[in-house]
């Protein structure tokens, strides 16, 4: 009894099996429809969402930087590490003027932007020669995690290992202020944290992250003495916004609207002495940049 019964349901099974059959043409086109349609709906939240990600990272990385150079200052008698441009960059890597007594030690040295291979060679080793490094004690936190930049060297490919330059205004070689080298009014000068007391600490940016195509020593050159002008660029890379960290400690993401920032038109870096870039009035981001680096001396 049990046998036949089995067979039955065997019989049943393989039925039921023929009856039902494959998936015609016309559904698996609509369950790829579906499958597009989610995915179409998905991905621009799933990139929001990175990009976010991205920009809270780069803000921990200045927070962490600006950290380390407070602690610099903290032992050093409130004297801001020294801030160097592109006349006071290493031309090898066993350069004296960058090595401990040196004349051009300073925060961080190194041009990312050097097509030389000896110096695209060093750079990890230029930005660990700089004085607030020990206090960070890793690379991670020099370079945002959005950057793609490289230079090329033949068939070689050399990415960018820093993202971040420095207020021009926050202890600048003598002579090598904004004002000293690209004109306009004198602005204050910072050499120790007791002397930024207008705009005041939490008014002052120390560390930005710099437009791609800009950035070249960790010297960010900008004047509230020449207003209405960029010169060195902020990036965009977080949805036209970047991220800056300020004297007192803390960092911030700040939107842009200006149209130069928008579409990273920068091809080259202003040479000392070289072009300056005309901002958009319309904006306000070159007049609220400019408060926040340093004021124009009676």
């Amino acid at each position: 009894m049990n046998k036949i019964r089995n067979r039955n349901e065997i019989s049943r099974c393989r039925k039921w099996k023929a009856g039902r059959g494959a998936f015609t043409l016309i559904e698996l086109l609509v369950v790829i429809a579906i499958i597009a349609i989610l995915a179409a709906m998905l991905l621009p939240a799933l990139a929001k969402a990175k990009q976010k990600a991205q920009a809270i990272s780069c803000m921990n990385n200045l927070k962490q930087l600006t950290l380390g150079w407070l602690m610099y200052n903290g032992d050093n008698s409130g004297k801001l590490p020294p801030n160097g441009e592109e006349q006071e960059q290493p031309t090898s890597l066993t350069d004296p003027n960058i090595l401990p007594g040196g004349k051009y030690v300073q925060w961080c040295p190194g041009v990312v932007n050097t097509t030389t291979l000896a110096l695209l060679v060093a750079q990890t080793n230029f930005v660990e020669d700089g004085l607030i490094y020990p206090s960070v004690n890793t690379m991670n936190v020099y370079k945002c995690p959005a950057d793609q930049k490289t230079t090329k060297f033949g068939s070689l490919l050399f990415p960018h290992v820093r993202s971040y330059s420095m207020n021009c205004w926050l202890s600048p070689f003598p002579g090598k202020d904004a004002h000293a080298i690209f004109g306009g009014s004198q602005a204050r000068i910072f050499y120790k944290d007791s002397d930024i007391v207008s705009p005041g600490p939490s008014m002052t940016f120390v560390l930005i992250d710099e437009n791609a195509n800009s950035i070249d020593d960790g010297y960010f050159a900008d004047s509230p003495g020449l207003p209405g002008q960029w010169i060195n660029v902020p990036s965009t890379r977080h949805g036209n916004a970047s991220a800056l960290s300020f004297a007192d400690g803390h960092a911030e993401i700040k939107g842009w609207k200006d149209n130069l920032l928008i579409s990273q038109n920068v091809a080259n870096f202003t040479i000392t002495g070289g072009p300056k870039f005309t901002s958009d009035p319309s904006s306000g981001d070159n007049a609220w940049l400019e408060q926040r680096e340093s004021s124009v001396l009676p």
